[in-house]
């Protein structure tokens, strides 16, 4: 194959995801949310810590799984880049490919495999780097093949770090070489083919031009063009001051002749399949690529086009100038090529309807000159001869001549252009132009869209190439655009016995959704989505839970008498089934379907088929060129009159002051806007500053319930607290009770029991209960927190540290005091430790016992004692340098970012 690849990857996966509800997070996936946040500020070693133990879980649980591998994609990234997110690292590449390695063990997904298997190339780990690399084409991956070629055809050595040569690691061999190419060309892949071709005849003939052969071409090339009056215009490179010793490449099927680097090899990239020299396969700094091209007498393209084609620089302003060598005429450029975000060197050279171009891809501007001999060096030897070899594969031929002319056309969207010239092609006999019809009858943007032509030219070329990806075509155009599902079935069934490796998820759907005769088949579904999975295509993994969830349950059945269940009146079986539908879970619907099904259920009583009919109308209503009935808030008013409570926070206060709106009665109002005011809906909650004038016991138990919603992580319930703080602020100052007694320093005051023995001074204190003790100190801030969007930072981070440990809470005493409680045990000592962190100092409290009981008893006492904390605004200064190194402390650091971080104590 290998013709128009891109093509077929246009054909989308369909999805069946969405629309289920997560349960309650695990410890797994706290932890997993730990690291991410920790990451976001900037802290590497302990986010990786996290990962790496969360890849031992999903090792030995499988239901962690998704958990394990979305974790060492980020730990590859992270060393393979030396950066994610707001962490740095020193780059580690053979971290990275470690980390890469166990997610190919876990998930067989051959994109990854092909990476791995170039970064062991790149990182010079020959043996496992060929290893994966057939295990890529055991996945399907067509560039793996190219790279096995180019291994055995170059063989491989290890470069040290100045850039010398060992011997060969991996030696030529030029049978393995074609072995390879040749498993990719009989697919049909025409580069592999070339490459087959070129190896073949390498390895029965030596160079093809001698250099008495090559001087005395070269002198009648230079000869001819000086007696027609050619003043060449070019840099030369003085010959007594190279350093480099070059070869000849000699392409005999097309006709052109340049000097190479002696030792260079040809390679492929991965990114666009085109192949190109280089010092070594490993090195990406520098790359040489030659472009040739014949163009017939009506050829749309200019010399600049065609440079501006190969080197993807439409966009780009370019300097061109002329060059004229001594054996050939051309243009040349330098440029920054914004997209690629390299620098580029480039050449394009014409012989009457003959085109070249040379373009040198360089990491960075600043290096090309570091390459500047090479460049043109071997721009300067460019010449075009007379081809020796005869091949289909010529671009000299006029089939390919026209079927270059057309892609050419179909690049840049003239399809008018790229359809007479695919036309022409094809009557030349040029099969790839049929590939290139069956895309311009295909594609939804071109004016030629006609699915019948597209059916038929894929018809007729699959009986002459029996190519999988033209089966799989058709049958995705019988399934998705004609719905006749009984032939996309032939056709699917057609391309999975010709080893098509992504057809079986679409089988697996047939049997899921139940399109055919035999209706739902849940075993068969399961067996071939489980195919699809091995193969690599992991859209499968939902498919398979949605039947495996159903436990011994038949899907069909399952599936039967549901729907019985709603012919017998179940409100509760036709939300599933709207549900499922709106998911595309076990059912294909449009949002017709979608929407009768959600109408059926709340005919039944389902008041959440309401609320699910508002966010439908919702979204319809969203389109700005939408002019019907606005319904949404309507059955949002109804889900919230029948008592439905799950809803969004946005919505809620939508429907609030829809009914808010409706009287004029003041305390009805307040009392709507309290419900959604108790979600820590900051609209809301400022809604009710602006009609309470006066703290009440409402607004006393709207404040609890938003501190109980902050300790669960919510940070708009922080803003919500902070907002009613500011407009009654006796909830923040707290008055000691007729039990109580004030203690208080210059910083901070404490209400404590009357019957306890306290002692504090400027630096802390100590507080008796019975026989158990009470430490507290005020410490330094570390950080400052001056602004709401800091100080929330600093409360993300005291989450993301705190509410994943069983043995920890989060505290809340105000939005401005914020902390965590700690159980311990240590020595037989067991105690609860309390670190409070105001916007200008940190508190700590610990209370110590040797019986656990006690400890326990007076806990909820400490916690009673911390909450009560009020700040005179003072700000702490530590005068000792080892109470710097105390509570926040050991959390927050400022890494060379400026992100906060946390940070374990020792």
């Amino acid at each position: 194959m290998g013709k128009l690849s891109s093509f077929f990857s246009k054909i989308p996966f369909l999805s069946g995801l969405g629309g289920k509800k997560k349960s309650a997070k695990s410890n797994v996936e706290l932890q997993y949310d730990k690291a991410i946040n920790l990451m976001e500020n900037g802290n590497a070693e302990d986010a990786v810590e996290i990962f790496e133990k969360i890849v031992d879980i999903a090792i030995m649980d499988p239901n962690y799984k998704n958990f394990g591998t979305d974790a060492l994609k980020i730990l590859g990234e992270l060393y393979e880049t030396g950066k994610y997110s707001n962490c740095i690292v020193d780059v580690d590449l053979n971290k990275a490919t470690q980390y890469y390695e166990k997610y190919t063990n876990l998930s067989k997904d051959g994109e990854m495999i092909y990476k791995l298997a170039q970064m062991l190339l790149d990182i010079q780990n020959f043996s496992k780097a060929i290893t994966f690399f057939e295990k890529a084409t055991e996945c399907g991956i067509k560039a793996a093949y190219m790279n096995l070629g180019s291994i055995y055809e170059n063989g491989l050595n290890r470069i040290d770090q100045y850039g010398n040569k060992s011997d060969f690691v991996v030696p030529v061999d030029y049978e393995k070489a074609m072995s390879w190419y040749k498993k990719l060309a009989d697919m049909g892949d025409t580069k592999a083919k070339a490459a087959y071709d070129r190896v073949d005849y390498a390895s029965q003939h030596t160079d093809s031009i001698e250099f008495e052969e090559k001087d005395k071409l070269y002198t009648e090339i230079a000869e001819a063009r000086r007696a027609k009056g050619k003043e060449p215009k070019y840099k030369a490179i003085d010959p007594a001051r190279l350093q480099y010793q070059y070869t000849y490449v000699h392409n005999q099927i097309d006709g052109y002749i340049h000097k190479l680097p002696k030792d260079w090899v040809k390679t492929i990239n991965s990114d666009t399949d085109e192949e190109y020299y280089a010092p070594s396969l490993t090195y990406k700094d520098f790359a040489m690529y030659v472009s040739y091209d014949s163009i017939p007498r009506d050829s749309k393209k200019t010399l600049e086009n065609y440079l501006r084609y190969c080197n993807d620089a439409f966009d780009e302003e370019l300097q061109l100038k002329a060059y004229i060598t001594e054996y050939a005429d051309g243009i040349c450029t330098t440029f920054y090529h914004k997209e690629m975000e390299k620098g580029i060197v480039t050449f394009a050279f014409y012989q009457g309807k003959r085109l070249a171009c040379m373009r040198f891809v360089c990491a960075s501007m600043e290096i090309i000159e570091q390459y500047e001999e090479i460049i043109f060096e071997t721009a300067n030897s460019f010449a075009f001869v007379d081809p020796t070899l005869v091949s289909d594969q010529s671009l000299n031929r006029k089939d390919n001549q026209y079927y270059s002319e057309a892609l050419y056309c179909y690049y840049l969207e003239d399809y008018e252009g790229a359809m007479a010239a695919a036309k022409q092609a094809l009557k030349l006999g040029s099969i790839k132009a049929s590939y290139l019809l069956i895309e311009l009858y295909y594609d939804d943007d071109s004016p030629y869209k006609d699915l019948e032509k597209t059916i038929s030219y894929a018809k007729q070329l699959f009986d002459a190439t029996k190519d999988p990806d033209l089966a799989f075509l058709l049958g995705n155009i019988y399934d998705q655009k004609m719905k006749d599902y009984m032939k996309a079935l032939n056709w699917y069934e057609t391309a999975h016995r010709l080893g098509h490796r992504r057809v079986a998820f679409y089988l697996g759907r047939f049997y899921y959704y139940g399109v055919l005769r035999t209706k739902r088949d849940g075993i068969k579904a399961l067996e071939y989505f489980k195919e699809a999975q091995a193969n690599g295509i992991l859209e499968a993994e939902a498919y398979i839970k949605d039947i495996q969830e159903l436990g011994n349950e038949d899907l069909q059945r399952s599936v039967e008498t549901w729907e019985r269940s709603v012919e017998a009146g179940s409100g509760q079986a036709a939300l599933k089934v709207a549900l499922y539908k709106q998911s595309q879970v076990f059912y294909i619907a449009n949002s017709y379907e979608i929407e009768k099904a959600f109408l059926e259920a709340l005919g039944l009583g389902s008041y959440q088929a309401a609320y699910e009919l508002g966010k439908i109308y919702q979204q319809q209503e969203a389109d700005e060129n939408y002019r019907g009935e606005i319904k949404s808030i309507k059955y949002f008013e109804k889900a919230y009159d029948n008592g439905y409570e799950d809803f969004d926070k946005d919505n809620l206060f939508k429907v609030i002051e829809y009914k808010a709106g409706k009287t004029s009665d003041m305390s009805k109002q307040i009392e709507f806007y309290m419900q959604s005011a108790k979600q820590a809906y900051v609209p809301a909650v400022k809604k009710i500053v602006e009609m309470v004038a006066y703290i009440t016991p409402n607004i006393v138990d709207l404040y609890r319930e938003l501190c109980e919603i902050a300790e669960t992580g919510d940070d708009s319930a922080i803003i919500s607290m902070n907002m009613l703080e500011k407009k009654y602020t006796d909830l923040v100052i707290k008055q000691p009770t007729s039990g109580q007694k004030v203690i208080e320093n210059k910083f901070f005051r404490l209400c404590v029991p009357k019957e306890s023995t306290a002692v504090i001074n400027d630096e802390g204190g100590t507080i008796k209960l019975a026989d158990s003790v009470v430490e507290f100190a005020v410490a330094e801030m570390p950080v400052s927190a001056d602004q709401e969007e800091d100080y929330l930072k600093i409360y993300k981070l005291i989450l993301s540290e705190y509410l994943p440990d069983e043995n920890a809470e989060i505290i809340i005493a105000n939005s401005r005091m914020i902390g965590s409680g700690m159980r311990e045990t240590k020595n037989n000592v067991h105690s609860y430790s309390i670190l409070l962190i105001s916007s200008k100092n940190q508190y700590l409290f610990k209370l110590s016992s040797r019986d656990r009981r006690e400890m326990m008893m007076f806990k909820d006492k400490v916690l009673e004692i911390a909450k009560s904390l009020v700040e005179t605004g003072e700000i702490y200064v530590a005068t000792e340098e080892a109470k710097k190194k105390i509570g926040l402390s050991f959390l927050l650091q400022s890494n060379d970012n400026g992100f906060l971080s946390i940070g374990k104590a020792e």
